[in-house]
């Protein structure tokens, strides 16, 4: 066999399997964004399961979803609960998230983000609305964890909720000083 042919038998077998890779691609049915809120939908997904540094805020997040609409970046935090609820440690992830994505990219992200919230056992997401910290409170709360850990701050107090205290990276100290919560 020639090297003409062998050359223009490898290009048509190239070109069948980009044909049958877009092909299959096509078919693979759209991701169901029903749940999107008003301000998202239609808007592009920009970023998903990916990490950003901020080096001028010493902060690091890695974000699940940033669409793009409306001329600024709007974020998304997935949550698999029992119940449906935001957090204020949510409001909290996603405020870094703001500011880290922000310095990296230089796109405004909305002051507004939700958190979508899949039920144990329920299909569907909701996606809840919150508020979030502008830089000067999301670096003082840093501030304050920075000195928590350094033992230089005030005292750690137990959550409100158990539940959160069971998490938190800090109940070794808190149980020291208020003894076991359980």
């Amino acid at each position: 066999m020639s090297d003409a042919l062998s050359g223009g038998l490898l290009v048509v077998g190239l070109l069948l399997f980009a044909g049958g890779y877009v092909w299959l691609r096509a078919m693979e049915p759209e991701p169901d964004e029903s749940w999107l809120p008003r301000e998202i939908t239609g808007g592009q997904l920009a970023f998903a399961e990916k990490r950003f540094e901020s080096r001028r805020h010493g902060l690091v997040a890695r974000l699940d979803r940033a669409y793009r609409a409306g001329g600024e970046l709007h974020l998304v935090e997935l949550k698999t609960r029992a119940y449906f609820a935001a957090h204020a440690s949510d409001a909290i992830e996603l405020s870094v998230q703001r500011l880290v994505l922000e310095e990296a990219t230089g796109e405004r992200v909305s002051p507004v983000a939700h958190v979508a919230v899949q039920q144990s056992g329920r299909p569907g997401l909701r996606a809840i609305r919150v508020d979030l910290f502008d830089e000067q409170q999301v670096m003082a709360m840093r501030h304050r964890l920075l000195q928590t850990r350094t033992g230089h701050g005030p005292e750690p107090r137990p959550a409100t909720r158990r539940k959160a205290c069971e998490k938190c990276a800090h109940r070794t100290v808190c149980q020291r000083t208020y003894g076991d919560r359980d």
